[in-house]
């Protein structure tokens, strides 16, 4: 029990602390009568165990708040991550650098706004430090908001951060609510886990960004594109494929049309994996594609389930796509996918209420497509030499303007073509003998 007499003696100024260290020390130090404890004592020293460490989190930042307001770290010449951890590793093992990085940012949160906005998104920040010292949002979660917060801050429109954070909070923290007879019992609702407010605050990042800024990292993820092969077991291959979100989006919906489980003769289940059922309809897609490599496509483009606001689509406003899969596209992405892929258009009404899930629209024949060949015989565009069989069909005056899906209103674009047409806005004059763009 020394141990447990020496962290008495070092809380002593803080006796609810002291008193619950001593606590779990003598239990632990005495380990020998652990064996006294019944099965439900047990499980409730776990559960009382669980709740401390929420309230030592809490401390935690509590204390590193107080000591950043006084300057404490400056005073001994460290940074507030190198002050917590040599204060906190004086009588212990240094805390992980994560885990002191992570209650470093929670306690500055909120500390250095100004301007005009700061009052909304000093509530904003607020709601998140309420939900972490209730004990309802652990400090994992806590820190992944106030990092989204600040790193969208300097881009997002004024009052729609505050918005969706508030948003994003309530999702992510527990709920307590009564159950059973008259509600005498209470029960823990989980809210987003780490891993689901992650991929929930990317796709909320994306939206909240002007279109410019998601053009641009449009862009950049684009030029990311890799395919890699090596060696895989037993002679086969091993291939990783790394995507933007339009490109995901695209294979996406290719592979969930020839996925799915395919009944036996006898109407047996289907018995190959998703993941071997994915990777048959890879090779099936690239099988028909190199089959007529010279001849117009038999089917349509894969059909991507987009949401969008009609404003947002139109004009290019605030706002972004969302796939079925959950990919974020900007406006200009989805505009340019409409010119040449079925799009299932979804419209939503109030508290995103599905009113109606459209079928395909405005997309060209085969027909059409064959006649472009043959009056285009490839990428319109100056100077490019890409046959026709690797373009697009692009409306000139955009569908999302209300352009119409005829030979008059159309022009061959390759993929890389295309995106520069549609995000410098360019036009073009059509003849019965071909395309002249404007630059």
């Amino acid at each position: 029990m020394e141990m447990a007499a020496q962290w008495h003696e070092a809380y002593g100024t803080a006796p609810g602390l002291r008193d619950a260290l001593r606590s779990l020390l003598q239990g632990a130090g005495g380990g020998g009568e652990l064996w006294r404890l019944g099965e439900a004592e047990i499980t409730e020293a776990l559960a009382v165990v669980g709740q401390a460490r929420v309230l030592l989190d809490i401390a935690e930042v509590d204390l590193v708040r107080e000591g950043l307001a006084r300057g404490l770290p400056g005073e001994s010449a460290w940074s507030p991550t190198d002050w917590v951890t040599r204060a906190e590793g004086e009588r212990a093992p240094d805390p992980s650098v994560r885990h002191t990085a992570s209650v470093v940012r929670v306690a500055k949160a909120g500390t250095r706004m100004a301007g005009p906005s700061a009052l909304k998104a000093a509530d904003a920040i607020n709601d998140v430090r309420a939900a972490f010292r209730e004990g309802d949002l652990p400090l994992g979660k806590a820190d992944q908001l106030v990092r989204f917060h600040a790193q969208v801050a300097p881009v997002a429109e004024e009052g729609l951060l505050e918005e969706d954070l508030g948003a994003l909070v309530a999702a992510a923290k527990d709920d307590v609510v009564a159950t059973g007879p008259q509600g005498r019992r209470r029960e823990r609702v989980r809210g987003l886990s780490e891993k689901e407010l992650g991929a929930a605050i990317t796709r909320t990042g994306r939206l909240l960004k002007p279109e410019k800024d998601i053009e641009g990292e449009d862009r950049r993820a684009k030029r990311g594109r890799s395919l890699t092969k090596s060696q895989g077991p037993a002679g086969m291959s091993l291939y990783r494929v790394v995507l933007d979100p339009e490109g995901a989006a695209v294979v996406d919906a290719a592979l969930a049309a020839l996925s799915g489980p395919v009944k036996g003769p006898e109407g047996e289940p289907d018995e190959r994996p998703a993941t071997q059922r994915r990777a048959d309809a890879l090779v099936e897609i690239i099988r028909r594609g190199v089959a007529a490599p010279g001849a117009e496509p038999t089917c349509e483009k894969a059909q991507v389930v987009v949401t969008i606001g009609l404003d947002d689509l139109r004009s290019g406003a605030h706002g972004a796509g969302v796939t079925a899969t959950g990919q974020v596209l900007a406006p200009s992405v989805v505009r340019k996918m409409a010119c040449d892929a079925g799009i299932v258009p979804a419209v939503l009404g109030g508290d995103s209420e599905i009113l109606d899930l459209g079928r395909s629209v405005r997309w060209f024949t085969p027909g059409q497509k064959r006649a472009l060949w043959l009056r285009d015989g490839g990428c319109t565009y100056p100077g490019c030499t890409m046959p026709p069989q690797w373009c697009d069909a692009h409306h000139v005056a955009w569908w999302s303007r209300g352009g119409a899906t005829d030979i008059d209103n159309a022009a061959l674009l390759c993929q890389r073509h295309h995106t520069t047409v549609h995000t410098r806005d360019l036009h073009a004059s059509i003849t019965p003998t071909g395309v002249t763009w404007h630059l």
